[in-house]
């Protein structure tokens, strides 16, 4: 299976589909007569980051890979709700025609609370769900004493009125070596190729990433009650992948919402809130890959396929 960008296979085509006011940008892979695959990345990235699942599923599937409304190619809003996500999903099957064609569905982190929501509120559509660190945070908050809800919640309205802006970066090798950084087992010839087609000229001079730093307000958007009400509503098979490293190399105790503000909150949840939340899916199995952090297709691109592979063979 082709697992780096060096090893690329399938060029998929750039296609623009209108959602609504916005246009959201989407790679396709693949011969149409195929079965659909649906890829949806996580927060701060962009469709390319799993072109390595892409690449190793487009001889069998047609894939389609998502730039999230405010990341990559796709129109930056400034409204970031999951219920945004899952209308802009939604629309993007209607544009390729894929509500009756059984898609899968593969979501990182971010794209995997998308994916699983639509699942529930739309359970007839899909075929297959895969979560890759799709579970996770934000932990639930619990009561520490009278008005802590109150309190969180008057937090989170103060930092969505804070002004966000990227920090430019100074050119290309810059970014490579922010990336080669934060994800040491990532490819180095794929850490470039993700710099190349992750970034643009920054309003300041230098790069940027493409994404919008208000992206980040999903978090406010969350409900755990209402979210693990859609979970149990979802029918197909569900796979939710896990790195053994992910809690102590990639979260801490900020929430992503927060940026370097303290916010009375836990992002790391305890093996029975894991456990509690992999329950409310009523068909759901469990794989936990070692040596690999939340960016497992980064850390291990080709066993993370192996998996996937295994499961929708025994479940499609």
């Amino acid at each position: 299976m082709a697992s780096t960008v060096g090893a690329m296979n399938h060029h998929p085509a750039r296609v623009t589909v209108p959602a609504g006011p916005l246009q959201v940008s989407v790679l396709d892979y693949g011969d149409p007569d195929d079965p659909p695959m649906v890829l949806l990345h996580g927060s701060s990235d962009l469709a390319w980051s799993l072109d390595s699942i892409a690449q190793a599923f487009a001889d069998r599937y047609r894939v389609i890979a998502l730039d999230l409304r405010g990341h990559g190619h796709s129109d930056h809003p400034g409204a970031y709700s999951i219920l945004h996500y899952v209308a802009d999903l939604d629309r993007v099957l209607h544009h390729f025609d894929l509500l009756d064609r059984r898609p899968v569905l593969v979501g990182h982190s971010l794209g995997g609370h998308i994916a699983a929501q639509f699942c529930g509120l739309y359970p007839d559509v899909p075929a297959a769900l895969v979560l890759i660190e799709g579970t996770g945070p934000p932990a639930r908050v619990v009561s520490e004493g009278p008005g802590y809800r109150a309190e969180f919640a008057r937090t989170v309205v103060q930092l969505l009125h804070t002004p966000l802006r990227q920090r430019p970066l100074a050119d290309l090798d810059a970014a490579v070596a922010r990336l080669a950084a934060a994800h040491p087992r990532l490819d180095p010839g794929r850490a470039r190729f993700l710099a190349e087609v992750g970034t643009c000229p920054g309003p300041d001079g230098g790069l940027v990433w493409r994404f919008d730093p208000r992206t980040r307000d999903w978090i406010a958007s969350i409900d755990h009650e209402v979210t693990e009400e859609r979970w149990r509503m979802v029918r197909c098979p569900v796979l939710a992948i896990l790195g053994t490293e992910s809690w102590d190399t990639w979260w801490s105790v900020r929430t992503p919402l927060s940026g370097d503000a303290e916010l009375p909150a836990r992002v790391r949840m305890t093996p029975e809130e894991y456990e509690a939340h992999l329950s409310a899916f009523p068909d759901i199995e469990h794989v936990e890959l070692s040596e690999a952090g939340h960016m497992i297709a980064f850390d291990q691109p080709e066993r993370l396929n192996e998996v996937i592979a295994q499961f929708l063979a025994r479940r499609t």
